[in-house]
């Protein structure tokens, strides 16, 4: 499907949603850009998803999501939602349902530091991948490609955009979101592939990664540890593991530092052996969970603390392209999902109706997205310095990490989604009111 058909494609969509005057292209389809989408056209916008990959990978990873993550679900769409509770696994022990992350003293068998509460919802987790699946289910037929990455991004004299891919074929759209993730060229191209913003940065911190059948780890680590989300702490390292696909499989990560990362790739094979002597003399639940992985694969952490802006004219970015976190808070995916709430709501709002105007609805969802976000993600890297027990004010004390824990999580999960949502409509209606002004001057 080249240009001319992707373009006739999003312009009759356009001309079916009244009083909507653009159309958007989604670059990336991942669950930012998933959720974005859905949201986009059950509102009655026009939306194309263009995912980088040709096929879908199966990468071992579970995600987890607490409060705020399942309200901005069901805010975007009820069946955003009913996809998620289809899939997600919470604790296995009725005792745990509120309980969010069991923390607990790596060096020994496990004793428990602290459990961190999540009061109504507690921990939920799905498998990433098939979430994914889920998600392009509920799609428009014909909206969603896969074998698209994109490799340039210009601006026709008509003000919309042209979205050339890898593989020779492009297509038009007015406005742009790239939801490509961490590695983002919609990243690069937005801010400057020059630029220092647009550049990951190394956490200083490496995963193994993986997921076994829920049967072997309860033999391995016994009913209550395989069957609840734990974290094990030590100096430089830590564990965590949580149950995903209702159960019947155990995700597994493990993390140490490591000051430089000097492989080519971020991700690499490794061995059982290596896992092993990497995680020797980290604690016997630890060694454990690393015994566990059979082929594991090795990931080093990366994140982007700092962002001078999420948009720039009718191009703008969410999720992991804006603010990729490493994963010690569980909150990154949940930032996706708030992004999308916002953004589907103010391009969805009643004054934006042509394309021109799109641009004050990103400047608003910048103003609002953009501090929050990247807050969490520097929280995000302090809260593994503090479970690798070199937090710079809790070091390897277990009085003081149980008390920052037990209360560092509540400004992310406990957000009121609503009031954001009216304050970044409010911004744009202000935003709205300043250009029609100028306009007339």
């Amino acid at each position: 499907m080249g240009i001319r058909q992707y373009s006739e494609n999003m312009d009759d969509a356009k001309a079916a949603s009244p009083g909507k005057q653009f159309n958007i292209a989604v670059v990336g389809g991942g669950l930012s850009g998933l959720s974005l989408a859905i949201g986009l056209t059950q509102r009655g916008i026009s939306a194309q998803v263009f995912e980088g990959a040709s096929s879908w990978t199966d990468a071992g990873a579970g995600l987890v999501f607490a409060k705020n993550s399942m309200d901005a679900m069901r805010k975007i769409s009820p069946d955003i939602y009913e996809a998620f509770a289809k899939r997600s696994s919470g604790q296995g022990w009725e005792s745990k349902k509120t309980t969010y992350m069991d923390y607990r003293n790596g060096l020994t068998d496990g004793e428990l530091v602290t459990s961190v509460i999540c009061a109504n919802t507690g921990q939920e987790s799905v498998h990433r991948t098939l979430f994914a699946k889920d998600l392009v289910s509920l799609l428009p037929e014909g909206s969603f490609h896969m074998g698209k990455r994109l490799v340039d991004l210009t601006t026709r004299d008509s003000g919309r955009y042209t979205l050339t891919f890898a593989d020779g074929e492009s297509a038009d759209a007015d406005a742009v979101v790239g939801g490509d993730g961490i590695k983002s060229k919609c990243r690069q191209i937005l801010l400057g592939e020059d630029s220092s913003e647009a550049t990951p940065k190394y956490a200083g911190e490496f995963a193994y990664r993986g997921m076994v059948p829920m049967e072997r780890a309860v033999a391995v680590l016994g009913e209550e540890f395989a069957r609840n989300s734990m974290v094990n702490m030590g100096p430089d390292c830590l564990t965590t593991t949580y149950p995903v696909e209702k159960g019947t499989l155990l995700n597994l990560v493990a993390c140490r530092s490591l000051e430089k990362w000097e492989e080519d790739e971020w991700v690499v094979p490794s061995s059982k052996e290596a896992a092993k002597s990497d995680f020797a003399g980290c604690g016997p639940v630890m060694q454990k969970v690393v015994s566990m992985m059979d082929k594991p694969l090795k990931w080093a952490l990366f994140d982007h603390p700092e962002c001078s802006t999420f948009y720039k004219g009718k191009f703008a970015l969410i999720g992991d392209a804006a603010h990729a976190s490493t994963p010690h808070q569980g909150a990154g995916c949940g930032q996706a999902f708030e992004d999308a709430l916002v953004m589907c709501n103010l391009l969805a709002d009643e004054t934006v109706q042509k394309a021109e105007h799109i641009q004050e609805a990103f400047a608003a969802y910048d103003a609002i997205r953009r501090p929050r976000t990247l807050k969490v993600v520097n929280t995000s890297r302090e809260n593994g310095e503090i479970c690798m027990m070199r937090g710079e004010s809790t070091g390897e004390d277990f009085g003081k990490i149980k008390a920052t824990l037990d209360e560092r999580f509540y400004w992310i999960w406990h957000e009121d989604l609503d009031q954001q949502v009216e304050t970044a409509k409010a911004t744009l209606h202000k935003r709205l009111q300043g250009s029609e002004h100028n306009l007339l001057a």
